[in-house]
């Protein structure tokens, strides 16, 4: 019974919920991007089968990082989390009415890094099909250069940037959770325990710590010390974004998600940054880390186009309700700034490799000649009985040109 085309994209479908569930903790926004990219066609059926499929995900998982206490009380650091954004002005939000205005002014930006982002591997991806994909070898040749490439990018932007920044020195006041992002900092070609550098910290960490460094990492003082300066943020994103575009599409399972995150939260937080310089660090602008956060939405979005679920798994992944606005803002921003260029990531990729997919509207060309479904369907239909002998499907398959 699960031969069938409706019952295999019935399981895609609650596999891509599993896999964001596992991946970011994130149920009902996995659920949610399995019904905004990852399903034709929803179904209250399908509905139920993904809410089983990402809680089954979640438990297991909840299971396996809290084995050592099965009968005690679960430790919820364990699960995935880039950390809680907690209200810096006690019962206020972090953020200003007015900034939601700046907000959709990085959602505009973001549809815009990845209306480029796409149009760019768009481009690769096609010069690939062409010179590379038909060859097993050269298709592991490029896994070796693009790795190679990446490598040595990565170590040489930390020897260019040749600068040491003092670890902050006065963290009385600050949570474990502000605490955690400084003992993660790399002191690269800096003396270990007293400075760090700032360009390796988020290169030569993992993806999720350096993401949870953007977030949570206190601004101090206009001077930039005991945080990440403009310059280094700057330094950091464009190699990086690049380089993703390079290496989206190759022979190996990459990803979209985190590296979008991480090179939208660096921008986020160059963004806020500046604000923050124009204002002395008087305090006008919300901090740099609501900003990150912002900035990683808006590329991601920008890229994918999502709405619904982004929103849902930034909200699960961060548990704190006040950005939900925000995150609204944003990432319709970025969908409308993105699609006034190209279609969404995933959309280009899928008429590349010509996978049949019905799309829910109208073809231009058809709307634009008032072309119905009779005009293109054949007048001489060949039709079988739902039990029929082989010598007659043999004679109709052999006969018929289509």
């Amino acid at each position: 019974d699960f031969r069938n085309d409706r019952e295999k994209r019935d399981f895609v479908a609650c596999g891509a919920a599993a896999g964001v569930t596992s991946a970011f903790g994130a149920p009902i926004g996995g659920i949610l991007f399995s019904l905004e990219e990852g399903a034709s066609y929803w179904s209250t059926k399908l509905t139920w089968r993904a809410f089983f499929c990402a809680m089954i995900t979640l438990g297991t998982l909840f299971t396996v990082k809290n084995f050592d206490s099965w009968w005690g009380q679960a430790n919820m650091e364990k699960l995935f989390s880039f950390g809680e954004f907690n209200s810096l002005t006690g019962d206020n939000a972090n953020f200003s009415i007015w900034e939601l205005s700046l907000f959709i002014m990085i959602g505009c930006l973001g549809g815009l890094i990845g209306a480029v982002f796409n149009a760019a591997n768009e481009h690769l991806t096609i010069w690939r099909m062409k010179n590379v994909n038909y060859s097993k070898g050269r298709r592991f040749m490029e896994v070796i250069c693009v790795s190679i490439l990446v490598t040595t990018v990565s170590f040489v932007m930390p020897l260019v940037w040749n600068r040491c920044t003092e670890l902050p020195s006065d963290m009385a006041d600050w949570s474990n959770q502000e605490k955690k992002p400084v003992e993660a900092l790399v002191p690269f070609q800096c003396e270990a325990g007293k400075e760090y550098n700032e360009v390796a910290s988020l290169i030569f960490t993992d993806a999720d710590t350096a993401i949870k460094q953007l977030f949570h990492f206190r601004e101090a003082g206009q001077d930039d010390s005991s945080t990440f300066s403009s310059a280094a943020l700057f330094l950091f994103f464009l190699p990086y974004i690049a380089l993703a575009t390079i290496t989206y599409g190759v022979a190996i399972p990459s990803g979209l998600f985190v590296p979008s995150l991480l090179s939208g939260a660096a921008f986020g937080r160059l963004f806020g940054h500046l604000l923050h310089k124009l204002d002395h660090t008087s305090g006008t602008f919300a901090d740099s880390g609501t900003y990150a956060l912002m900035g990683a939405a808006a590329v991601l979005g920008g890229m994918a186009r999502m709405t619904i679920s982004l929103t849902v798994i930034l909200l699960e992944a961060t548990g704190d309700m006040q950005y939900v606005l925000p995150l609204m803002f944003t990432l319709m921003a970025a969908r409308f700034t993105g699609n006034v260029f190209n279609e969404g990531l995933y959309d280009i990729h899928i008429k590349l490799k010509n996978i049949p997919f019905l799309e829910p509207e109208v073809p231009t060309i058809a709307e634009k000649h008032e072309i119905v479904a009779g005009q293109v369907m054949s007048t001489d239909v060949k039709c079988l009985r739902p039990v029929e002998r082989a010598g007659v499907v043999y004679d109709l398959l052999r006969n018929c040109s289509h």
